[in-house]
């Protein structure tokens, strides 16, 4: 819990820091398709499903500074800005998959997380995130 709490101040003061920031903008049209990536699985990984429906009580991400940077990096090279702004377009157009390889290293396992923004029938970005499954 400490450490989620600990993430939230991270990652709410990298958001006011990047909001402070002068950034060129540019917008995505409002026509843009929305539809969803594949259902199917590829081997080594889960099926893709949408990032609202992330199991964070099972698994815990954006532990690391990389992390964040990452997740930050995404947002941007997915919608030309960083902020609230994109909150909905996030809930509409984040997916994630889950490798099945999961590492152990001492009392902890680790797995990798993909996250993919899909846009007009394609990813226009996607990262890979560390995530630790909750004992």
């Amino acid at each position: 819990m400490v450490k989620f709490i600990s993430f939230i101040r991270v990652f709410s003061l990298l958001i006011l820091f990047t909001n402070s920031l002068i950034l060129p903008s540019f917008s995505i049209s409002d026509n843009f398709n929305k539809t969803s990536p594949p259902l199917t699985k590829e081997k080594g990984w889960s099926v893709w499903n949408l990032w609202v429906n992330f199991p964070f009580e099972i698994i815990e991400v954006g532990l690391s500074n990389l992390d964040l940077g990452k997740m930050l990096d995404f947002e941007y090279s997915c919608f030309g800005s960083v902020g609230d702004e994109n909150n909905t377009l996030k809930q509409e157009t984040y997916w994630y998959r889950i490798a099945d390889k999961v590492t152990k290293i001492g009392k902890n396992k680790y797995l990798q997380i993909e996250v993919g923004c899909w846009l007009n029938d394609n990813f226009k970005s996607t990262t890979t995130l560390m995530g630790i499954i909750n004992n």
